[in-house]
C-alpha cells in the first residue's frame, strides 16, 4: 500500500510541475516585445485552455494531499 501510494504521489507531483510550468503568465513580460499577442492555441481559445489547465493542477493537487495524509496515517 505505501508504494502504491508514493507512486501516486511521485507522478501528481510530476503533473503539478509540468502543468505549473506550462501555464502562460498574466503578466506581459518579454514575451510582447515582437508585438504578437496570439498564442499558440489562437486567438479565441486562450480560455479554455488556462481552464484545462487550472482544472488538471486542482484535481492534481488533491490528490497529491490526499495520499499524503493516507500515507501518513498509515505509517
Amino acid at each position: 500500500m505505501q508504494a502504491i501510494l508514493s507512486v501516486i504521489i511521485a507522478v501528481t507531483s510530476i503533473v503539478l510541475i509540468v502543468t505549473v510550468t506550462s501555464m502562460e503568465s498574466e503578466q506581459a513580460g518579454l514575451g510582447t516585445l515582437d508585438g504578437s499577442v496570439e498564442s499558440l492555441w489562437g486567438e479565441h481559445t486562450g480560455a479554455s485552455k488556462k481552464e484545462k489547465l487550472n482544472k488538471i493542477v486542482t484535481i492534481s493537487a488533491i490528490i497529491f494531499v490526499l495520499s499524503l495524509l493516507i500515507l501518513l496515517a498509515i505509517q
